[in-house]
C-alpha cells in the first residue's frame, strides 16, 4: 500500500545550518543533525544526480511533515 505525501512544504523565515549524518542521494532521504538533533531530510534539487555524503554541511530552509528540506551549504 502506498500513501501519497500530501503535506504542504513549510518554508522557514530563517534558514538553519546542519550536517549530513546519513547520505542523502537524489530523491532518497537521509539524516541531518541540526542543533544537536537528528532529523530525516530530503535534498531539494530537481536534478536527482546530487549526492550529499556524511559530513557535508547543509542549509535547512523548510520542512514537509517531520522531514527537513535541505540544500548544500553555500557560504
Amino acid at each position: 500500500m502506498y500513501i501519497l505525501e500530501t503535506t504542504q512544504a513549510e518554508l522557514f523565515e530563517q534558514t538553519m545550518h546542519g550536517e549530513v549524518e546519513q547520505t542523502i542521494a537524489g530523491h532518497l532521504p537521509g539524516r541531518v543533525k541540526v542543533m544537536g538533533v537528528s532529523w530525516t531530510a530530503r535534498l531539494c534539487i530537481p536534478d536527482g544526480r546530487y549526492v550529499l555524503p556524511s559530513g557535508t554541511p547543509v542549509t535547512v530552509f523548510g520542512r514537509r511533515g517531520n522531514t527537513l528540506l535541505v540544500l548544500p551549504y553555500a557560504p
